[in-house]
Formats: structure tokens, C-alpha cells, sequence
């Protein structure tokens, strides 16, 4: 029945519906394990986990928030990948001159209208602040759907644009990645998260080292690329997530 579907296109409603009349016997083994091989390759290609753990009620799937059910001033969303923000453990300090990539995960789906950042510092004469949207492969960033820049020069504030070179809309439940980048070199000031409160991004090159963010390396110096490059991309361990929160539109 899959015969002639590409791994790229088939989808685990297929592969489950061909699994379905299947008995667990003696006489369907070598039926059991063509299915269960097709569907490794499936998610190998796909790089979707359908059918180990989203389906059934023992897997595990992220339940998106349902704001209707929330008090009409909760309108902002603040989807930093930290264990916790309080005013105490955060600080100031500039950008980097490459740009740095944070993933998270839309609570909810839509179009991202006002984003927003703060500053702890009085920022006069600041280059302005880039901010991308960038979707996800793999767990990784991949191509840049929205990008937009801030103007945070004056007082220690929360500054908010919703001025997208094209808005990106997100799906709930899928991983996206922000960028952040200034738009020269006279990098602008803004509140961090504290370093030692982020969660891993999973990986490391020697125990004891959880690194946090993404930052391009060797890309070029203030620029939020419309396709990141993970070949000059590497993991970073010295950066604070800027505060960020927005709003769908």
C-alpha cells in the first residue's frame, strides 16, 4: 500500500492505516518489520516523531495555550527558554557583532504582530536592533520568515515595534528560533536573562558546558541572514537571552 509514496510525503495516517488490519502473529512478522522500517526512514527524512510521541494517550504532545480562556489583559506572550526572569537576575549589556539565535515554542498559532525589548540602559546614538523569525529542521534554524528592527535609543524602557519587513505567522506546538542582531557597529544595550538560568540546547563538546544559544560564528558582522548557515554557526555558552515578549496581531 506504500509502495509508490516518497519518505518525504508519506505520512504517519498512512503508515498507521496499513498497520491497522495487521494481527500480531507468527505469519505477519516479516509484513510487522517492512512497517516498522518504513517508518524509521519516514521520520529520518521527515524529521517528525508521529506515532512514537504524539499518538495514543501514553505519548507526549505540547497542548498550546488556549488564551481565549485567559483574562483579556494577558495578551503578551514571553516564550524564553529559561527557567526563570526575575528582575534579580537580570542584567545589561551589548550585542554581539554576530548574530545570535534562541529557539522557543509557539504556545499558540497566528501571526506575530508587536514584538518587544528591554532595556536596562540608556542607549544615545545606538545602532538599531535587528530581530528575526527564523522556522526550525531538526531541531535547528533554518530559514528566516520575518525580520524587523527597533529603535531603542533613550531611557532604560520596553521598546515595541510591529513595523515586519513580512509578519510571520507560527504554528502552536512547532519550534521557531529568534535572531538578534544590531544593524551596526554601535550596539545598543539591553536586558538579559541571566546566563546561569537558561536550559541547555542538548549538546556539548565536553562535560560540564551547557550551551544556550546558536551564535554565526564566522558570518557576517551585523546581519540576520535570510538562511542560517550551520556550517559557520556554533554553539555558545557566554550569552544571555535578551527579554523579549510579543503579541499575536
Amino acid at each position: 500500500m506504500l509502495q509508490n509514496l516518497d519518505l518525504d510525503t508519506v505520512t504517519f495516517a498512512q503508515v498507521q492505516s496499513t498497520g491497522d488490519p495487521i494481527s500480531i502473529e507468527d505469519m505477519n512478522e516479516q509484513e510487522m518489520v517492512d512497517l516498522i522500517i518504513v517508518n524509521l526512514a519516514r521520520l529520518a527524512v521527515a524529521g517528525e516523531w508521529d506515532g512514537l510521541l504524539t499518538a495514543g494517550s501514553a505519548g507526549y504532545a505540547f497542548t498550546p495555550i488556549d488564551a481565549s480562556l485567559m483574562p483579556a489583559t494577558y495578551t503578551h506572550f514571553s516564550p524564553m527558554d529559561v527557567y526563570k526572569t526575575q528582575s534579580t537576575t537580570v542584567s545589561s549589556g551589548e550585542l554581539e557583532t554576530k548574530a545570535l539565535f534562541m529557539r522557543f515554542v509557539a504556545p499558540k498559532g497566528g501571526t506575530i504582530g508587536e514584538i518587544s525589548i528591554r532595556t536596562g540602559a540608556t542607549n544615545s546614538g545606538k545602532d538599531d536592533v535587528q530581530l528575526g523569525i527564523y522556522e526550525s529542521s531538526g531541531g535547528l534554524p533554518t530559514t528566516r520568515i520575518g525580520i524587523i528592527d527597533i529603535d531603542v535609543n533613550g531611557g532604560a524602557a520596553i521598546y515595541t515595534s510591529s513595523s515586519w519587513t513580512t509578519a510571520p505567522a507560527i504554528t502552536a506546538g512547532s519550534t521557531y528560533w529568534i535572531g538578534f542582531a544590531s544593524t551596526g557597529a554601535t550596539k545598543a544595550a539591553l536586558d538579559k536573562a541571566n546566563l546561569a538560568l537558561f536550559l541547555s540546547l542538548g549538546f556539548t563538546h565536553y562535560a560540564g558546558t551547557g550551551y544556550n544559544t546558536l551564535y554565526n560564528n564566522t558570518g557576517t558582522d551585523y546581519d540576520l541572514p535570510s538562511t542560517v548557515d550551520l556550517s559557520v554557526t556554533v554553539p555558545k555558552n557566554s550569552y544571555s537571552q535578551p527579554v523579549w515578549t510579543y503579541k499575536y496581531a
